[in-house]
């Protein structure tokens, strides 16, 4: 029996003390639970200032990937974290629209080019940018696949 690829990500890094979290594919009912909980633990691991969600690579959002943001905004929100979210692709933007979750985020085109690449070791789990340690992209960004 041959397994696929999950068709959803994550990937994270720390700036100062902003949290950028980029989701990429399918944000689904497979990805919520598969991400849920290293979301949770990534949100609690320092006290951040600032979470910022880049959905530009999402490429399908429904019901519990709803969920999931949700789940991000009232962590932050029980701990005065100001949390952002980079608009993603029309489709997933719509959904957002249209179930009246976008005035609940600060709203963002892109990065801003600070934010874009990481400089420092990894606040959450120390790597440094760049290397070749388990966890990282080619890009030096760390890399959940479940």
């Amino acid at each position: 029996m041959k397994f696929s690829e999950p068709a959803f990500g994550l990937q994270h890094r720390s700036v100062g003390e902003t949290l950028v979290l980029v989701l990429y594919g399918e944000i689904d009912a497979w990805a919520h639970q598969v991400l849920a909980p290293r979301l949770t633990g990534l949100l609690v691991e320092l006290p951040w200032r600032e979470v910022v969600v880049d959905l530009r690579p999402v490429t399908f959002l429904d019901a519990s990937g709803l969920r999931l943001l949700v789940r991000i905004r009232r962590h932050c929100t029980a701990r005065d974290v100001q949390v952002r979210l980079v608009r993603g692709i029309p489709r997933v933007r719509r959904v957002l629209l249209l179930t009246g979750l976008e005035p609940c985020f600060s709203n963002w085109e892109a990065l801003p080019p600070e934010l874009d690449a990481p400089r420092e070791p990894c606040a959450a789990c120390g790597a440094p940018p760049g290397s070749g340690a388990a966890g990282l992209s080619s890009n030096g960004a760390h890399r959940t696949i479940p």
